[in-house]
């Protein structure tokens, strides 16, 4: 009896054991300092907000409440909670209750000789109810590395889902910003194309009065075809860009665009200045880096599951019921029935297939480990480019302006020398001409600077903390 009572503490004392790596985060050999001028200060969870359009904000909180790709990430998020449920059910006992009624008749000339039994009917019914148990111990950790197996894999899915948010966020904002960007080159190829009309009619009347070239009078003329090709594409940018916020946001076009397209407004003011924390802490922010992180936690746990086929299983089962032929008979204590008892499993000739599938397990974590050294890298050129062209697309804003503030000045001008008869119609309408060039041209830089921190908040990891962690 104390043998049988002492028997399981090995086994008890294997469950504690588990083979197989236990995870560890690598090491990084990043800068602490950045390579680009840039604040320090901590990156602004929602982020779109510093750029001052109410209505970006409102696409934004709507994508966020309504995106189709929010809800694919969640539903793999609930997808892989279910499995992590599922494996640490495994360590459970599995008990079953059964219940069982038949009808049985044993041959009369088969091994057992019913026939032969003074009294016996070989045609009798069978009523069986009870309860089975199963429970397979969890020696060399194989049960505990599933479910950090398994739990690496939802902490990976959740990490996925903060990795859509920052890409859905700073979509969203730049398509807004190509939409503004639109209407605001639209107004201003109206004027130029409007412009180029008149140069070419007075360029014509020119050339027949003598008093200028047919050569002028044709470049003036392709150059008013040409304004007209620009306000067509135009149009169509307005559009587009509209159709496109329409689906980032995930509702059907005629819920969305008719709205966009009766607003108005300029290009979102991008701010002057846009913290980027310190640089390590890319390593905890980006969501990317948390998955290829989480995922290299998984594949490391699984190379303890591959090698704990190596080793032999033990498994105790048990089972209690009533069995009798009779409802009558079926509650009496001569009706019991049970059974205890344990079995191991353990495979000695596989020909190599667990050695092969812990190889493939090992290959698997490496190929992890060299994911997550480069989703650092990439995320590392990604910060340093986008700081990069932030700087640089400020000092392209400024230039614009200044060139726009010039060419302002300049027709100002034109139009105050036309008004006292010292200049002509055509220098008139030349300044008005080169005057929403330089409109079209400043817009552009500022869409372009509006763009660049957009891409820098989405370099940073900025938007998922909005959501609770790190806020």
């Amino acid at each position: 009896m104390r043998f049988r009572l002492l028997l399981p503490l090995p086994l008890l004392a294997l469950a504690a054991c588990k083979v197989g790596p236990d995870y560890q985060r690598p090491q990084s050999a990043m800068a602490a300092d950045w390579l680009e001028p840039a604040s320090t200060a901590p990156v602004s969870a929602d982020w779109w907000r510093q750029f001052g359009d109410a209505q970006l904000t409102a696409l934004v909180e709507r994508a966020l409440a309504s995106s189709p790709d929010i809800r694919q990430a969640k539903a793999r998020i609930a997808e892989a909670r279910a499995m992590r449920e599922a494996a640490q059910g495994g360590r459970m006992p599995l008990v079953t209750m059964t219940r069982d009624t038949s009808l049985n008749r044993i041959s009369e000339n088969g091994q057992f000789p019913a026939s032969q039994i003074p009294g016996f009917d070989p045609e009798f019914p069978l009523i069986d109810s009870g309860f089975d148990a199963n429970w397979e111990m969890d020696t060399w950790g194989r049960a505990s590395r599933e479910v950090e197996r398994a739990r690496a894999m939802e902490q990976a899915a959740e990490w996925a889902r903060r990795d859509a948010v920052v890409s859905l966020t700073a979509e969203v904002a730049r398509t807004y910003v190509d939409f503004r960007l639109a209407q605001e080159q639209l107004a201003a190829a109206r004027t130029e194309q409007d412009a180029a009309a008149k140069l070419a009619e007075l360029a014509d009347m020119r050339a027949r009065a003598g008093e200028g070239s047919r050569l002028e009078a044709e470049q003036a003329t392709a150059q008013r075809e040409v304004s007209s090709a620009a306000l067509a594409q135009a149009e169509a940018d307005v559009a587009a860009s509209a159709y496109r916020l329409a689906a980032l946001v995930g509702t059907p076009p005629e819920q969305l665009v008719p709205g966009l397209l009766a607003s108005s407004g300029p290009v979102p003011t991008a701010p002057d200045t846009v913290a980027s924390g310190i640089r390590s802490d890319l390593l905890e922010r980006r969501p990317d880096i948390r998955r290829a992180e989480m995922e290299l936690a998984a594949a490391t746990a699984g190379i303890g599951v591959a090698k704990a086929d190596l080793y032999p299983r033990f498994t105790l089962q048990g089972s209690i019921g009533l069995q009798a032929q009779s409802p009558d008979d079926l509650l009496t204590g001569e009706s019991l029935r049970y059974l205890a008892g344990g079995f191991f499993r353990w495979p000695l000739f596989n020909f190599g297939r667990v050695r092969a599938q812990i190889r493939a397990a090992d290959a698997k974590a490496d190929g992890a480990a060299a994911a997550y050294e480069a989703a650092i890298a990439k995320a590392l050129a990604e910060s340093e480019g986008a700081a990069n062209r932030f700087a640089a697309s400020a000092r392209s804003g400024s230039n614009a302006a200044t060139s726009l503030q010039r060419e302002d000045q300049a027709f100002t001008l034109a139009r105050l020398l036309f008004g006292k008869g010292e200049t002509n119609r055509l220098q008139l309408e030349q300044a008005r001409l080169r005057l929403a060039q330089s409109q079209r041209q400043e817009a552009q830089a500022r869409a372009g600077k509006a763009g660049a921190a957009i891409a820098l908040y989405k370099a940073l990891g900025g938007a998922w903390q909005g959501e609770g962690e790190g806020k």
